[in-house]
């Protein structure tokens, strides 16, 4: 059964924030609205070295996501493919969904009093293209694909990186990559 998840690898993240500009464009979302932030952590000094890390925030499209049923208007869904969309129709605006999510994936949109998040961009997923935040990362720190496929291509390429420094940047994992 095919699981769709969006993995994001944290020493390939650059900081550079083409994955919320991409979702903003995307989605048209409104100055102050983003479905993915990346948050900055540092610099810290690790062993005597200064390091700095970035970490993409969304909806992680749970196995099992607490918003669902934190929804008393069942505005939150999962699709058999592992896609949780929020239905702004029937969103009241509560912010149960936020307080029980534990990752701060879901934001409210004040200018449209709902709750909003990653959509994995379904609109692109459902014509066979990879979501607009993959597509735009310079460092290819993003993967989207079924679970199983993921979890392929990452033990790929570790083992590449292990037995040689072979860059594996040309792996395709089965969509479109307009």
């Amino acid at each position: 059964m095919l699981q769709y998840v969006l993995l994001v690898d944290l020493e390939r993240c650059c900081g550079c924030y083409a994955c919320e500009v991409a979702c903003k464009q995307e989605n048209s979302l409104a100055a102050g609205v983003s479905w993915i932030r990346v948050i900055k952590y540092g610099p810290v000094q690790v062993n005597g070295k200064l390091s700095m890390n970035f970490v993409p925030m969304r909806c992680r499209h749970c196995a099992r996501p607490s918003c669902i049923d934190a929804c008393s208007v069942n505005a939150i869904t999962k699709r058999s493919d592992g896609i949780v969309l929020i239905n702004e129709e029937l969103c009241t605006g509560c912010k149960v969904c936020i307080e029980v999510c534990q990752f701060g994936g879901l934001q409210f949109n004040p200018g449209k009093n709902v709750v909003e998040a990653c959509t994995m961009c379904v609109n692109r997923v459902d014509k066979g293209l990879l979501p607009a935040c993959v597509r735009a990362c310079p460092s290819r720190a993003m993967y989207f694909g079924d679970i199983n496929e993921i979890i392929e291509l990452r033990r790929k390429e570790q083992a590449a990186t292990v037995a040689s420094s072979i860059h594996t940047d040309d792996l395709e994992i089965g969509l479109d990559l307009r």
